[in-house]
């Protein structure tokens, strides 16, 4: 390999890095507002069953 064929590997492989890092930013980002969307809709079904049981007393 020349000096020129192995600037064009590395640029490639620091392409596929920043791809990389970009993709698990996105999958952390999603993976947390998932979390919270669950902890939200769990705490409205606690407060909805709360509430249902406040009037049935």
């Amino acid at each position: 390999m020349n000096i020129n064929e192995i600037r064009e590997q590395l640029h490639l492989l620091i392409d596929e890095v920043d791809d990389i890092y970009v993709l698990n930013g996105l999958y952390r980002n999603l993976s947390a507002e998932k979390r919270h969307r669950q902890e939200y809709e769990r705490e409205q079904a606690q407060k909805a069953q709360a509430a249902r049981n406040n009037r049935s007393k």
